[in-house]
């Protein structure tokens, strides 16, 4: 048995472009932790809930690995979580996640992501979340997307105006730095998708639609 077998969602593959979105898996995490160092916010914008990107190297690196660990070990057809590794002409740049709740009733998405520092803003964060957005719309029936950013993570908020999302109300959460902020929310229907001029492909989706109940084996 290969590990797609063993492990279905390393069976998915997205591509747009230059883009590739792939399942992170335990030999990305040295060149993750590598992009990650320092954080991976600018201008001490709060930008999460977990407070994972600060301190050193090595604690940064320890959260990314434990994180994605996790992710593989509470994975349920109630409750899961995908984190892509996305890779430019081959070069890593950041991670773009999707989780669900109840996926087979709701079909709704929702996204987080971090870039490297040094690759924000240069449109590479719309462009992964564009990707991941349409291949779950095309290739897994999803229907709406949602997502969040906190007060003053601007960049965050303009991705998803640029996709076609609304905004969908608010709540008040306790951040990374123990404070508590407006945490805004905002949510797309599959028909408001904007069109985007590269086209994807989807690799490993029937695998993958098999594997949360969406196809019957």
């Amino acid at each position: 048995m290969d590990l797609g077998e063993i492990w279905p969602p390393f069976a998915l593959t997205i591509r747009s472009g230059d883009i590739e979105l792939s399942p992170v898996r335990e030999s990305d995490y040295p060149e993750l932790a590598d992009i990650a160092r320092g954080g991976v916010r600018r201008d001490g914008i709060k930008a999460f809930l977990v407070d994972w990107d600060t301190g050193d190297n090595v604690s940064i690196a320890r959260s990314i690995a434990q994180y994605q660990w996790s992710t593989r070990a509470n994975f349920s057809l109630k409750n899961w979580t995908v984190e892509f590794a996305v890779r430019v002409s081959g070069r890593a740049f950041g991670v773009q996640g999707v989780s669900a709740k109840d996926y087979l009733k709701t079909r709704t998405v929702t996204t987080g992501s971090w870039l490297a520092r040094q690759e924000q803003g240069h449109g590479i964060g719309t462009r992964m979340r564009s990707a991941v957005v349409r291949a779950f719309a095309e290739e897994l029936s999803a229907a709406r997307f949602e997502t969040s950013y906190f007060d003053g993570n601007e960049a965050s908020r303009r991705v998803s105006e640029k996709l076609g999302y609304v905004p969908n109300g608010g709540h008040r959460v306790v951040t990374q730095d123990g404070r508590a902020r407006i945490e805004h929310g905002m949510v797309l229907d599959v028909a408001a998708l904007r069109e985007d001029e590269d086209e994807i492909s989807v690799e490993g989706a029937e695998v993958f639609r098999r594997f949360i109940g969406l196809t019957e084996s």
